[in-house]
Parts: structure tokens; C-alpha cells; sequence
């Protein structure tokens, strides 16, 4: 990975961390809306692929456990903070196509949302309860898709306005 590479990833790492800690609501059993953490963890695949959006996902990852942590079993720990981000690397994907950004973003947070349903599953095994009268699946779908989809929801919203993509796109075409 070249300096250039290794500052940009690095940056937007920073940047989730601090958004990340900048929380418009946290729920009660873990997860929150936060000010797009999930847009800065995304932009290394967008930029450069998913060998580095991978990488920079997997160390935000690290971060937030050491940070925050939130430790029921090893297969939580794994899904929730290692493997939910890793896998937004999977916007690479579409760092070359057109209308990229949107598109990897979209995949990425699905990708995040079912990773953090497995962990959801992961909790109800360490004891968890979910609603009354939900069994396990359903309310895991339910609980990440709240916060997930919301922060994701007003994230699209900005980054559909013309002056904001823009912006993104010459920060892109700075950072090759």
C-alpha cells in the first residue's frame, strides 16, 4: 500500500472513530445512530478497492472494541466489531462504476446489517431476551435494520445532493 493510500485510509478511519463517538441516539442493547461513521468506514473501498476498504473496515473494527467495548462471546466480538465492518469493504466493488458511491454504500450497509443480525443471534446465545413474543431471527433483523437503515437512510439523502457528491468525487479523484 502506498503513503498516499496508507494517510487517505488512515484518515477515514479517524473519522469514523470520531463520528462514531458522535451518537444521535444509542439503543438500549447496544447500537446507535451515529453522525455517518458508516459513510467514513465505506469511503477506502470506494476510493481504492476492497483490499483497502477491507483493511480499513477491519481497523476501525479494532478500534471501536477497544474504545467502546461490548464483550458477551468470542463469536459476538467477531461478528460485531471485526467482521460488520470488514465487510463494508465490499463497496469496492463499485469503485469504479457509476453511481458507485451510492451503489457500494447501499451493499455495504446490507452487508453490515446481516452481519449484525448474526451477532444478534450471538446475544440471545449469551442470555439476551428479545421482545415479548419475537423469537430470536426476526427481532436481530429487526433491532439492526433500526439503526442501521436510519443512519444509512439520511446518509443516501446527503450524498444524493448534486454539490455533496461532487465534493466526494474530487476528494476521490485527489486521493489516486
Amino acid at each position: 500500500m502506498s503513503v498516499k493510500k496508507l494517510v487517505t485510509c488512515s484518515m477515514c478511519v479517524a473519522l469514523s472513530v470520531v463520528t462514531n463517538l458522535i451518537r444521535i441516539y444509542t439503543f438500549p442493547f447496544g447500537g446507535s445512530i451515529t453522525l455517518f461513521s458508516m459513510l467514513f468506514v465505506m469511503l477506502p473501498a470506494w476510493f481504492y478497492g476492497i483490499k483497502e476498504g477491507t483493511i480499513s473496515g477491519l481497523i476501525f473494527g479494532i478500534l471501536q472494541f477497544i474504545i467502546q467495548p461490548y464483550f458477551l462471546s468470542v463469536p459476538q466480538v467477531f461478528l460485531d466489531y471485526i467482521l460488520a465492518f470488514s465487510i463494508m469493504g465490499i463497496a469496492g466493488l463499485f469503485c469504479n462504476k457509476k453511481n458507485g458511491l451510492i451503489t457500494g454504500y447501499i451493499i455495504a450497509v446490507i452487508a453490515r446489517w446481516i452481519v449484525a443480525t448474526f451477532a444478534g443471534l450471538a446475544w440471545f446465545k449469551a442470555g439476551m431476551a428479545a421482545w415479548d413474543g419475537w423469537s430470536p431471527l426476526p427481532y436481530s433483523m429487526v433491532y439492526n435494520a433500526i439503526y442501521i437503515f436510519a443512519e444509512a437512510s439520511v446518509t443516501i439523502i446527503i450524498l444524493m445532493i448534486p454539490a455533496m457528491r461532487k465534493a466526494l468525487e474530487n476528494v476521490k479523484s485527489s486521493v489516486l
